[in-house]
């Protein structure tokens, strides 16, 4: 397949008015790291239409980069056709000037930002990645990645939808902005052998929902499961971090549906086609962190009991978050 990447990759010395007396280096990417791009995008795209139901997103920046070189598009994940997309190709001295102004090493990351009113998405290439030893086995480090871009790329979809739930929490928490954050919970209590208990004790009985045969037993682990985490907030969560429910609620289905959006795709004949033993082990269940952990295994008892559309809030509405929408799958009776 002809790429579309390398026809917007340009090296920047010919802004220069006077030729250089040596050729400047071209910035550009490695045929493997613009074929992993490439894929990606057509990841989300089929992601938008088979998976979650997105409505087309509208335009924001996204920002790729290796260890040279920064590749910039307002649309990329929303021009119609590939050969649409345009790109600014930038260089780099080890450090990314992100949309909102902030400067970041040019390391192993991916995240979904703003700047104002605009979202952005940055990540770093499999090269980058690789170069710093990160391997996924089971998977295959370009697979393993294309579903952490649909999981940060999920977010986008959702800073309308949840961005005044996280701005109430930031007011109530009286806490630098940094710290508000979707591991803000186990920062707070990860050392507390109660409480994580509980959280492991409340997702092991929501993971048991997956694979379990019986609409009559799947629904009693998800009462015992909620009941769980009822008993837990009731203890923890008081007088000055009584907010904390609601913020675990929101980061729960922020990092949950974008776990759960990834795995799907992982594991579509049609997407990534990874064996669903592998994905479950290696990306579902292999979080350290609780957010992620607990949040797919809520997004897998969302999908299996509600018989409404929850895809439509957890990516657009926001009118209830997955602890919810799961309250409210249990209280119509089983067909």
């Amino acid at each position: 397949m002809r790429s579309w990447l390398p026809a917007a990759v340009l090296a920047l010395a010919a802004c220069a008015t006077e030729p250089a007396p040596v050729a400047a280096p071209r910035c550009e990417f490695s045929a493997e790291d613009r074929a992993w791009i490439e894929a990606s995008l057509g990841a989300w795209r089929f992601t938008e239409r088979e998976i979650t139901g997105v409505a087309a997103l509208p335009p924001f920046d996204a920002v790729f980069f290796d260890d040279v070189c920064a590749l910039v598009s307002a649309n990329a994940f929303s021009a119609a056709d590939p050969s649409e997309i345009a790109w600014i190709a930038t260089p780099h001295a080890g450090e990314i000037t992100l949309p909102d102004g902030e400067v970041i090493p040019a390391g192993v990351t991916a995240f979904a930002g703003a700047a104002g009113d605009r979202a952005f998405f940055v990540m770093s290439t499999p090269s980058r990645w690789r170069a710093a030893g990160v391997s996924n086995d089971a998977l295959g480090l370009e697979l393993m990645m294309t579903g952490v871009l649909l999981h940060e790329v999920s977010h986008v979809a959702q800073f309308d939808a949840y961005g005044e739930e996280i701005s109430d929490i930031v007011d109530q928490s009286h806490l630098p902005d940094d710290d508000v954050n979707d591991d803000m919970i186990q920062h707070r209590f990860g050392d507390d052998a109660e409480f994580a208990a509980s959280v492991q004790r409340e997702t092991e009985l929501l993971f048991q929902i997956v694979d379990n045969p019986s609409e009559t037993e799947a629904r009693r682990l998800a009462r015992a499961a909620l009941e769980l985490m009822r008993l837990r907030r009731a203890r923890w969560f008081v007088g000055e971090t009584a907010y904390l429910a609601q913020a675990e609620d929101v980061w729960l289905t922020l990092e949950g549906s974008g776990q759960w959006t990834a795995y799907q795709w992982m594991v579509h004949p049609a997407g990534g086609g990874a064996e669903s033993d592998a994905a479950m082990a290696s990306f579902a269940r292999s979080s350290r962190w609780w957010s992620q952990r607990q949040g797919i295994a809520l997004a897998f008892a969302v999908d299996r009991l509600a018989a409404f559309d929850w895809k439509r809030d957890a990516f657009g509405g926001g009118r209830m978050t997955l602890t919810q929408m799961l309250e409210a799958a249990l209280e119509h009776p089983a067909d």
